[in-house]
C-alpha cells in the first residue's frame, strides 16, 4: 500500500527529474570543456551546446570571467531547484529548506572571508528565489566592514549564537573554527529535517544519504586534525557532527584515540569507509575521494529508490557538483593545467555517461 502511495506521489516528480537528469553533462561534454583554452570558450560551449543556454542567453561570453560564469551557473541550479520545490507538498518543502540553509551558510562564509581578506566591498550575488526564503538580510550583512559590524548585522538570526563564540574583535579571525561551526549547524539541521519526515520510505532513504555523508565527513576531519594539526584528542570531538548511522559512538572514540595516522588508517580499513583512505598517509586526494563517495552514494540511492524523495535530492546533488566541476575546469584552464590533470578534480567523471 505504501509503495503504491509513493508511486502515485512521486510519479510526476520522477518524470520531471528524468528530464532534468538528461540535461546533465556527459563524459564527452567534460572532454570538450577540458580541451578549451579560455573561460570564454567554456562559456561559449555551455551557451550553445548545453542546458545552460537559458542562463547564459544574452551574455557576451567573449568578455566573461570565471566569477561571472560561476554566478550564472548558480542561477541555473536555482532555476532547477525552484521547479522541483514548486511541485512539492508542504512537508517535503520543509525538508528541502536545507538548500536555503546551506546557501545561507556559504554566503556567511563568503562575507567573513572577504572581511578577513580586506575585501568587504565585493558584491554578494544570491538568486532572487533564495532571497524570498532566506532568514538573513544579505544586503545588510554584505555591507559589513568589520567583524563587529558583521555580528551586529547578524543579531537575532539563527546563526548569531553559532558563530559568536568563535569570533573576536581582533583584526584577524580563526575562520576555520567559524566555518566548522557553520558546517556543524547545517548538518545538525539537515539531520533534524530528516527526522521530521513523515513518509517512512523517504525518511529511511534520506537517513542513509545524510548518515553516510556525516560518517565519512567525521572520519575525514579526525584524519586531517590528527595528521595536519596535531589537534588535542579532547578538542577533536568539538569538530565532529553528532550522528547515529554505521559508526557507533564507541567506534568514533576509538578513531579519535588512535595514536598515529597509521593506526587510524588501519582502523578505517575495517569500516565501510575504508576506500576513502586508500591513498595512504601521503594522500592528497582524500577530499576528492570524499566527494566521489557522496556522488556515487546518491547515484546508487536514486537508482534503487526512484519513488522517494531521494529522486530530487540526488538530482540536486548532481547539479550542484556539476557546477563545481565546471568552475574547477575553468579555474584549471585559467592556470594552464592540461586536461589529464583537470580530470583528477572532476567529481563523478568516470560515472558520467
Amino acid at each position: 500500500m505504501l509503495k503504491m502511495k509513493n508511486l502515485t506521489k512521486y510519479g510526476p516528480m520522477l518524470a520531471k527529474v528524468s528530464v532534468l537528469n538528461r540535461g546533465l553533462l556527459k563524459s564527452a561534454d567534460y572532454e570538450e570543456l577540458m580541451n578549451k583554452t579560455s573561460v570564454s570558450e567554456v562559456a561559449s560551449f555551455l551557451k550553445n551546446q548545453t542546458v545552460y543556454s537559458v542562463v547564459l542567453a544574452g551574455s557576451n561570453e567573449s568578455l566573461m570571467h570565471r566569477e561571472e560564469l560561476e554566478e550564472r551557473l548558480n542561477d541555473a541550479f536555482a532555476v532547477d531547484f525552484e521547479k522541483i520545490y514548486s511541485l512539492e507538498d508542504a512537508g517535503n518543502k520543509k525538508f528541502l529548506s536545507y538548500v536555503f540553509i546551506r546557501s545561507e551558510v556559504e554566503v556567511l562564509k563568503n562575507i567573513l572571508r572577504r572581511i578577513e581578506n580586506g575585501r568587504p566591498d565585493i558584491t554578494i550575488s544570491v538568486p532572487s528565489f533564495y532571497r524570498r526564503h532566506y532568514s538573513i538580510d544579505v544586503e545588510k550583512l554584505a555591507k559589513s566592514k568589520s567583524v563587529r559590524e558583521f555580528l551586529e548585522n547578524l543579531s537575532g538570526s539563527r546563526y548569531e549564537m553559532q558563530i559568536r563564540p568563535h569570533l573576536t574583535m581582533e583584526e584577524h579571525q580563526n575562520i576555520f573554527s567559524v566555518e566548522s561551526a557553520l558546517d556543524m549547524y547545517y548538518y545538525t539541521q539537515i539531520r533534524k529535517l530528516t527526522d521530521e519526515l513523515t513518509n517512512k520510505a523517504d525518511k529511511n532513504v534520506i537517513a542513509q544519504a545524510v548518515g553516510a555523508e556525516i560518517d565519512a565527513l567525521n572520519l575525514m576531519w579526525i584524519y586531517r586534525l590528527k595528521k595536519y594539526f596535531g589537534t588535542n584528542k579532547d578538542l577533536t570531538y568539538a569538530f565532529l557532527i553528532p550522528n547515529k548511522f554505521r559508526l557507533k559512538k564507541s567506534e568514533i572514540i576509538e578513531f579519535v584515540q588512535t595514536e598515529t595516522v597509521a593506526d587510524f588508517l588501519a582502523l578505517a580499513a575495517k569500516t565501510p569507509y575504508g576506500g576513502l583512505f586508500s591513498g595512504g598517509a601521503e594522500d592528497v586526494f582524500l577530499g576528492h575521494r570524499y566527494k566521489n563517495f557522496v556522488y556515487n552514494l546518491h547515484r546508487k540511492l536514486q537508482m534503487e529508490h526512484p519513488f522517494t524523495l531521494t529522486t530530487e535530492v540526488s538530482y540536486l546533488h548532481f547539479k550542484e557538483q556539476e557546477i563545481k566541476n565546471i568552475t574547477s575546469i575553468a579555474e584549471g584552464i585559467r592556470y594552464g593545467l592540461p586536461p589529464d590533470r583537470m580530470k583528477r578534480y572532476v567529481v563523478g567523471y568516470l560515472g558520467v555517461e
